[in-house]
């Protein structure tokens, strides 16, 4: 072997030795990185938010949105420096709101004697709220900028939302019964201890609701400040949009005859009660909108 082969030999192997040297280097680096990037973290914190049964209107049946609350905890996962995926749970005290102006209706029935007849009411400045305790779990995709101190995020995601101990509890400013008995082709309009006559200001008992859960999508947009090194507060704005139908028609009238106690009426929910004469329900469809600020505390695990 001549000393010019055996150093061109040697100058390989050492070329060699010092890429893999470097591809070590860099493989480490790359492992050192990714496990800084790919952090789990938790998060607590709350959110106050306006909802709403948003409802396809017929007739003067308007939805109304009221103030809500909850508080959620999360957990996400660091894909790098600017992407992570987001999960966790809250609980929200949540309550809506429907109304119309005017709305008669009639219902088949008996009374305290068990003597057939047809129950007829009209309502005047109907106001209905819902109040629920409201299950969220959501998951989201985020992006957030580059920085040190200040970050801007967009969090995108989709959340399952179960309704719990939903009740509804209905007011009128006057409602106006009668009776109507065929076998005597008669209407009566009083006694009021009968149930029938006018009720001035009236205020119904609470009832239970039943209310479908809603699947939402949401899109969320804020700030994250650092306070302390990996820790950090987020200040958002939300809005989430439920994609499926939450009222449950069961045939029921939306005033019934109370047979015990007639001048105590039975309100049951818009979201259940359908209208007696055409056995529709109120409303085609029902989705779940709410709107708000979310404010949590975010550190690494």
């Amino acid at each position: 072997m001549t000393n010019q082969s055996y150093f061109k030999i040697k100058k390989m192997n050492l070329f060699k030795l010092n890429s893999l040297s470097l591809t070590a280097i860099f493989i480490l680096l790359g492992l050192q990185i990714g496990q800084a990037q790919q952090e789990w973290r938790a998060a607590v914190g709350g959110q106050f938010y306006f909802a709403e049964l948003a409802a396809s209107e017929q007739g003067t049946f308007r939805s109304g949105s009221e103030p809500s609350v909850g508080l959620n905890l999360g957990v996400s996962r660091g894909l790098n420096d600017n992407w992570s995926i987001h999960s966790g749970i809250g609980v929200s005290y949540i309550q809506t709101r429907n109304s119309f102006d005017n709305y008669s209706d009639v219902e088949n029935t008996t009374d305290l004697e068990g003597e057939p007849f047809e129950f007829r009411y009209a309502l005047t400045n109907y106001s209905e709220k819902q109040q629920s305790m409201l299950l969220s779990i959501p998951i989201s995709v985020q992006y957030e900028s580059s920085g040190s101190q200040t970050r801007f995020y967009t969090k995108l995601g989709a959340s399952a939302n179960f309704f719990l101990g939903s009740t509804s509890t209905g007011s009128a400013s006057d409602l106006t019964t009668s009776g109507f008995y065929e076998r005597f082709n008669g209407e009566l309009t009083a006694p009021r201890f009968a149930g029938f006559g006018q009720f001035n200001d009236i205020e119904f008992s609470q009832q239970d609701a039943d209310i479908s859960n809603s699947y939402n999508l949401f899109l969320e947009l804020g700030i994250k400040e650092q306070i302390v090194p990996n820790h950090w507060l987020y200040v958002g704005v939300f809005v989430e949009y439920g994609l499926n139908d939450l009222s449950n028609n069961n045939g029921s009238s939306l005033v019934q005859y109370n047979q015990n106690q007639p001048m105590d009426f039975i309100n049951n929910s818009v979201i259940n009660a359908a209208n007696q004469a055409t056995g529709n329900a109120f409303f085609d469809k029902m989705n779940l909108t709410m709107a708000g600020v979310r404010l949590y505390y975010d550190f690494g695990l």
